[in-house]
């Protein structure tokens, strides 16, 4: 009897642990076991893929040594950045106002989850499809009047600075931050704002002083999620990007499916180093999380 209640008593004290297991079971097998999987086919040497090569390990790395790659990187790099802090923007901007104007709204939820269930090549396709120069918003304009002809509408798609990339990004992120931040924010009010107005606090006030402090974890999270996602997404730069644009993800995929079977440790080599930089960069935030939990969760 003993025996079976501290048993129990252990079951009660790590049941939050049991409850994600499986979740880090599948993560452990799959996602870490494919990972380590992925490493070692980038390092294997060249003749393991070619029978007349005699490179060694590490070959494929030191091919993407050049500058066409780093700017690659610089560019991958860029565009997930921006993704990642515009949709943060405007994603929280979004669930303020839909935590404000939801109440006597409430269809409003609706529009600004609807892009969350379409796919990110179809999301792509529709961008194509309404902001090329000869699409729906340059014949819309065009009969209105507004530019002189279609060929005068701004270049959007296959554009040099991937603006349509990043539009279509934001389309689809920023509704994934409002899902994850509106309902803690709608929380966050009803537990703060009888207290703020008590104390003659404003609403600006409340959200700068109460909401944003609590909420920034879990806000650059968010962010860190969709840089991560964005920085290895294939789907949206290689039908709105130029091909001159150098997005690691579209010569990745190039590399593994067009040049042959010993290009492809090329491929591999090209996602694990994205990986490492999601690592990175998701690491420095958890040690700047760190320090400011240490210093009193001051932001302002």
């Amino acid at each position: 009897m003993w025996r079976t209640t501290k048993i129990s008593n252990q079951l009660n004290k790590y049941k939050g642990l049991l409850g994600i297991l499986p979740a880090l079971l599948f993560m452990l097998i799959f996602f870490l076991g494919g990972t380590l999987h992925s490493l070692s086919l980038s390092f294997e040497s060249k003749e393991t893929f070619s029978l007349v090569s005699q490179e060694g390990k590490f070959w494929a790395y030191k091919e993407l040594i050049n500058v066409t790659f780093l700017q690659s990187i610089g560019v991958t790099v860029g565009i997930a950045a921006a993704v990642s802090v515009l949709s943060g923007v405007t994603g929280l901007i979004a669930s303020l106002f839909l935590v404000e104007r939801s109440r006597h709204w409430k269809w409003l939820n609706i529009i600004f989850q609807a892009p969350v269930g379409i796919p990110h090549l179809l999301s792509a396709y529709l961008f194509m499809q309404v902001l090329m120069q000869s699409g729906w918003y340059s014949r819309f304009a065009y009969q209105l009047g507004w530019i002189d002809s279609i060929e005068a509408f701004p270049v959007l798609v296959h554009d040099e600075w991937g603006v349509g990339v990043i539009l279509a990004y934001m389309w689809k992120e920023v509704p994934f931050i409002i899902l994850l931040i509106s309902p803690f924010i709608l929380k966050l009010f009803s537990d703060w704002r009888e207290q703020s107005i008590a104390l003659g606090g404003s609403f600006s006030q409340t959200v700068r002083w109460v909401i944003v402090p609590i909420l920034l974890p879990m806000w650059v999270g968010g962010m860190w999620v969709v840089f991560a996602f964005t920085l290895g997404a294939y789907e949206i730069p290689a039908l709105l990007a130029s091909t001159s644009f150098g997005s690691i993800p579209v010569e990745a995929f190039q590399e593994y499916s067009q040049f042959g079977l010993e290009r492809q440790p090329i491929a591999i080599a090209m996602n694990m180093v994205l990986a490492g930089i999601s690592f990175l960069v998701g690491s420095i935030l958890i040690f700047l999380q760190l320090r400011w939990y240490k210093q009193g969760r001051r932001v302002w």
